[in-house]
């Protein structure tokens, strides 16, 4: 998801401090990851209503594991960007429950995740990921833009404070 239409907020977030954009993302990242989070709990939901019948592959297992692997993890932005950028993905851990193997390796969470996702030669795509952003990306927007609001206006306030001295 790109914010558009926020040209203003993003040209005064480029001329902050470092306590507000610093190397690891300061209150960007920590609103972004506050977004992340509730498109994460949907997508959670929707892999655990997926897994919860086995399908002709056997990639469905309820057991709850590679949904509690859905994670949102920091990414590098393309050379010359600047800005923070947060991807959502299943863990790259070997799944314990299966012994079987997917491409001669052991089946790994993000295996079964994206079977699901895209379906197989022999299972239907049974997508998981893509409606959990579709349905919540407005409240993720929202969540964002009020929790950015809310840690600028702290680290404002700490700032204020410190140049009074």
């Amino acid at each position: 998801m790109n914010l558009t239409g926020l040209d203003g907020v993003l040209k005064t977030l480029k001329s902050l401090p470092p306590e507000v954009v610093s190397k690891r993302g300061g209150v960007v990242r920590q609103s972004l990851a506050a977004g992340m989070r509730v498109i994460q709990k949907e997508a959670r939901k929707n892999l655990v209503r997926s897994t919860a019948s086995a399908g002709k592959t056997g990639v469905s297992y309820g057991s709850g594991l590679t949904a509690k692997n859905v994670i949102y993890k920091r990414k590098n932005m393309p050379k010359g960007e600047k800005g923070e950028r947060l991807m959502m993905t299943v863990a790259y851990k070997q799944h314990p429950k299966f012994s079987s193997t997917y491409k001669n390796k052991p089946i790994k969470f993000n295996d079964i995740a994206f079977m699901l996702e895209y379906g197989t030669v022999n299972q239907q795509a049974e997508p998981w990921l893509r409606p959990a952003f579709i349905s919540k990306r407005e409240q993720a927007l929202s969540v964002v833009q009020s929790d950015l609001v809310k840690r600028l206006d702290k680290v404002v306030t700490k700032l204020a404070l410190a140049n009074k001295q």
